[in-house]
């Protein structure tokens, strides 16, 4: 899609509403005056290149990229010469006038205002084609791995290596003149130390998943990925063990590390992440049962595995089995998914369209992913830096 449906109908909306008093500047113009430069707030402007499609879209020419600036447009607003650029610290609407101090921040007070109206038409114009444009892959996907990581990686750690608690022992004293005996309270330390542990365990495997859903994702665009077929969209909101098909199928190895993890999911987490109410119900729901004399759980015996029926849930044992699997899955998909793995955790976000998975093949026909990796890296440092 080389532009997006309505941009026409938008531009002429916009020079009759709320950019009506921007204008290309004159050929052969020579600005008079001193310049004012105001740089503008992520509040006035969150997404700064949505400001230069505003312009753009009534006919000014956006140029760009120069030295520590991304682009810039220059405009007239009324009479007066101004300049929007996106330089490297920030945002910054200059405005060159013989007016006084005070009335040029008027001007630029009075553009920054039009500008941020403009933006209801903008986006409104995006969100409209935004489906189709998801769908074909024309999409990069923010690279949230190592923050994910790091949430996964801190509840992992409390798990294994609980804070120590010491046992306490309470003394409650009676009431002055009650004929009782002091009372006493003891809490256990280890069984209050492993009962954290548990806790972290369970937000450490939420925490896996949710960071096993995100790689996966990523891993898409390395992985057969076709924007003529596949809708990224789709794939995003699918279940994670969806996501696991798609990507690594359901033979071998695939399917031997799927139900492990199923197992898992389905003993440890699924019951505090659907209102503590586990698969089956094994120890959650008591049939009152005629001739037993007793209500027994759903489960009947087979409860002695639910997490749900002891007091102390997970032994370290069952704690360290969990994250050796997820440490032999971690193996598994960066020695399977290599190429997906390493770009992952170069921290770059990742791209779906056609031109990218174009020089990834062309990449991959050279024997070359290392420069084509090293190229993007170089690309993204260039431009969080401006160094144009």
């Amino acid at each position: 899609m080389d532009q997006i449906p309505g941009e026409a109908e938008a531009g002429e909306r916009l020079k009759q509403t709320a950019l009506r008093d921007f204008t290309a500047v004159p050929p052969g113009y020579e600005p008079q005056g001193t310049s004012y430069k105001l740089t503008l707030s992520p509040h006035d402007a969150p997404v700064p290149a949505l400001l230069r499609y505003a312009l753009t879209l009534i006919g000014l020419e956006a140029r760009g990229p120069a030295e520590k600036v991304a682009w810039w447009v220059d405009f007239m607003f009324r009479n007066e010469r101004c300049e929007l650029a996106h330089q490297k610290f920030g945002l910054r609407l200059y405005v060159r006038t013989d007016a006084s101090p005070e009335e040029a921040r008027k001007t630029q007070v009075q553009i920054i205002k039009k500008l941020r109206s403009s933006m209801r038409t903008v986006e409104r114009l995006i969100l409209d084609a935004a489906p189709e444009l998801l769908a074909k892959g024309q999409a990069t996907v923010k690279n949230q791995h190592a923050s994910l990581r790091r949430a996964y990686e801190y509840f992992r750690e409390r798990a294994l290596n609980p804070v120590t608690i010491e046992d306490e022992r309470i003394t409650h004293e009676p009431v002055e003149g009650a004929l009782l005996q002091p009372l006493f309270t003891f809490r256990d330390g280890k069984i209050q130390m492993q009962m954290n542990a548990f806790h972290d365990m369970i937000a450490a495997i939420s925490a896996y998943i949710s960071l096993l859903e995100h790689d996966l994702v990523l891993a898409l665009a390395f992985s057969n990925f076709n924007p003529d077929n596949d809708d990224l969209t789709a794939v995003i909101g699918s279940r994670w063990g969806e996501k696991f098909d798609r990507l690594r199928g359901k033979e071998g190895d695939a399917a031997h590390y799927r139900q492990r993890l199923t197992d898992v999911v389905e003993r440890w987490r699924n019951p505090y992440s659907h209102g503590g109410f586990e698969k089956g119900h094994g120890a959650t729901i008591y049939l009152h049962t005629p001739g037993v004399g007793s209500a027994v759980p759903v489960g009947l015996t087979g409860v002695r595995s639910s997490p749900l029926f002891s007091l102390l849930p997970a032994s370290e044992t069952d704690i360290a089995e969990v994250f050796e699997l997820f440490d032999e899955l971690d193996d598994w998909l960066r020695a399977t998914l290599s190429e997906a793995f390493q770009w992952i955790e170069s921290d770059l976000n990742v791209r779906f369209d056609e031109q990218f998975l174009s020089l990834l093949a062309l990449a991959r026909q050279e024997d070359d992913f290392a420069g084509f990796l090293n190229y993007f890296e170089y690309r993204q440092a260039t431009i969080d830096n401006m160094d144009y």
